[in-house]
């Protein structure tokens, strides 16, 4: 096997084994017994558990992510645009094992501190950045006016998902459903574009 699947192939399989048992509950043998092989090609890939484990994020991030870095407007219309983005941003985040994830980040990152950066930019940062590249070339248009499109995508996002994904994050006993999405996602996307002051269209 070449070494770059080799390498695939035990981030895969830490990976679940993280996700399933916690950081703390995972060794490097564990991870040896899942993929095969020696020791000393394990090692030779990954100098420990915590230069595994942060590469495991980072790979679990790039993979789940995919869609929206290819995601492509449905059509020339703005709020259909937001909107479909923001479905795609909800395909990813809003699953059980983003968020076992997200939770598993959290509580390593204090004293990982480099695996919760690794998290946020393979993650929710890369995630604003396509959502910023749609505002900018919405304000280059002249459809909008956006100042920091960075900042303005981190703002419609929390508007879009924040309360699901905090609801799912913290166990909260009403779920969100399908239906309170979507509705979220829109009315997020209106508010951003039209404002709530009656009257006035931004």
């Amino acid at each position: 096997m070449k070494a770059a699947d080799r390498r695939k192939l035990i981030l895969r399989a830490a990976g679940e084994l993280f996700l399933d048992r916690g950081y703390s509950g995972v060794t490097m043998e564990d991870v040896l017994t899942e993929v095969g092989g020696s020791k000393a090609t394990l090692y030779r890939h990954f100098a420990d558990k915590a230069e595994l484990f942060q590469a495991a994020v980072e790979a679990l991030c790039d993979e789940w992510s995919k869609p929206v870095h290819s995601f492509t407007p449905p059509s020339a219309d703005l709020t259909e645009t937001l909107t479909a983005l923001g479905g795609h941003f909800a395909a990813l985040v809003l699953t059980p094992q983003a968020i076992a994830l997200h939770r598993l980040v959290t509580a390593e990152a204090e004293r990982m501190p480099e695996v919760g950066r690794a998290f946020f930019e393979h993650g929710p940062a890369a995630g604003q950045g396509v959502l910023a590249k749609c505002l900018q070339q919405a304000h280059d248009a002249g459809e909008i006016e956006v100042a920091h499109p960075v900042r303005a995508a981190a703002q419609l996002y929390q508007a879009m998902l924040g309360d699901a994904q905090m609801r799912l994050l913290t166990n909260s006993p009403h779920k969100p459903d399908d239906a309170e999405i979507e509705e979220s996602i829109s009315l997020a996307v209106r508010v951003f574009l039209h404002g709530t002051t009656p009257g006035i269209r931004r």
